[in-house]
């Protein structure tokens, strides 16, 4: 067991020596040309029992700079108003729209079309899931190019412009966009501005968004090796969706569909790469409290084991070297198997007292590793145009070496518990609660126009 610290201590100096270094020297801010040709999108919005968060989204899509898209609300058979949410924001009227037929989905109740905004559509549908609800917004969408939003995703004003930037590029297939926290993010002098506010738990997530997108992304990015395009904020070709036969019903759609096109890549000799667009941004509300964060991260654990599952007989023969690379080592290994043997050594350290200096010493390491990481996460972030104070950059830095000993040390509890709970076999929506702040949202609409 001691031999198997060693080797995955090394393993992860590895990756984390990547991670840090090589952004440093890949992060180039692409300035906006407005002079680019707009290709068609379709912004596809899955929406269960949102009545509380769907006025936030509408609000922040009527700030978009962008022209040539529509806007495909589906909503999956909703239990709560939000069908009539939508009836009384944008006056609904039937459209005889009729889909392309090629993806299978829940029976479709209904397509009607805004009076007020005739670029927004509502799709009305039997309770599927979330795939199922993505693949009837595909089928049914007019545009060239789909993008996935979740319900409580706004997207800043010129995201759009960003995505049709990097579409321009021939090589590329599809893209996921920046994430971010709508919980730090309010409006002053016009200009959003992001604080380093809230509960614990919300700055953890703040930090770990953070850190995510613009260190691992950005990295994966450069290997063409993304695992995951977030079902928060990604953009693909209709076609390809069609390729691939769209999203499986699974709970976590968005990983299982970013390695379903890297193995159509692989398997058609593609010369075309799936990219992180830092400068395209979405806002989205995380949980505010540990059971809804439990939930959700539960949730996004049994997915990538899910996956793992599905794909691991087929990482050499059907996936490139770099996303095997970083989907069997830097996720499953270092992500999923160290989180037991961290524990167990944890364990040992305390009670038997004999790897106690070993432990200690791989801990300073790995508070040294964070420290530097972390301020490098920290330099993108402000160089890709977040507006964090310098104050609140030195708290978050603090903050982000005490979680060590906190919400770290939880994670590693989910992540234990949620690979057991992958074969309870519940692949349902995995409903988090929301609190639908309208004032913020609105800020988010209109801070960057």
């Amino acid at each position: 067991m001691q031999y198997v610290l060693y080797l995955s201590t090394v393993v992860f100096l590895v990756f984390q020596a990547i991670y840090t270094i090589l952004p440093l020297f890949i992060s180039k801010v692409k300035k906006l040309d407005s002079t680019l040709t707009e290709k068609s999108f379709s912004v596809l919005v899955p929406a269960y029992n949102e009545e509380l968060t769907i006025k936030n989204c509408l609000d922040a899509m009527d700030g978009l700079n962008y022209g040539n898209h529509e806007i495909i609300i589906v909503n999956d058979g909703s239990r709560d108003r939000t069908f009539e949410k939508l009836q009384e924001l944008l006056e609904l009227r039937v459209n005889y729209r009729k889909p392309n037929q090629r993806l299978k989905y829940k029976r479709v109740r209904g397509f009607y079309q805004s009076s007020l905004y005739p670029h927004i559509y509502v799709l009305d549908k039997l309770n599927g899931g979330k795939a199922d609800s993505l693949n009837a917004g595909i089928d049914f969408a007019s545009a060239e190019i789909v993008i996935t939003l979740d319900a409580d995703s706004m997207l800043e004003t010129n995201s759009l412009k960003y995505v049709n930037q990097y579409f321009h590029d021939p090589k590329v297939i599809a893209l996921g966009g920046t994430v971010k926290i709508v919980q730090g993010a309010v409006k002053k002098d016009g200009v959003i501005k992001e604080t380093f506010t809230g509960q614990g738990i919300v700055k953890s997530q703040m930090i770990s968004y953070i850190h995510s997108f613009y260190v691992r992304k950005l990295t994966q990015s450069a290997f063409n090796s993304i695992v995951v395009i977030s079902g928060a904020f990604g953009a693909f070709y209709k076609e390809l969706m069609y390729e691939v036969e769209g999203f499986r019903s699974t709970v976590g759609e968005d990983i299982d569909i970013t390695l379903k096109i890297h193995k159509y890549i692989k398997a058609n000799k593609l010369k075309k790469r799936l990219v992180y667009a830092p400068e395209a941004v979405c806002f989205t509300e995380c949980p505010e409290d540990m059971k809804n964060f439990y939930k959700q991260r539960i949730r996004w654990q049994k997915a990538f084991v899910d996956c793992i599952m599905i794909y691991w007989s087929k990482l050499s023969k059907s996936f490139g070297l770099g996303i095997s690379v970083f989907f069997a080592i830097d996720g499953f290994i270092l992500g999923t198997l160290t989180a037991f043997t961290t524990i167990f050594h944890l364990i040992d350290a305390v009670f038997s007292g004999t790897n106690l200096i070993t432990a200690m010493l791989l801990f300073i390491i790995t508070m040294l590793i964070n420290a530097v990481q972390i301020g490098v996460s920290f330099h993108l972030c402000r160089k890709y145009g977040s507006h964090f104070s310098a104050w609140d950059y030195a708290k978050m830095f603090v903050f982000s070496q005490a979680e060590l000993f906190t919400y770290r040390l939880v994670l590693l509890y989910i992540n234990i518990v949620g690979t057991f709970k992958y074969f309870d076999n519940d692949n349902g929506w995995g409903f988090v609660e929301r609190k639908g702040v309208a004032s913020i949202s609105q800020n988010v609409a209109a801070g960057s126009r």
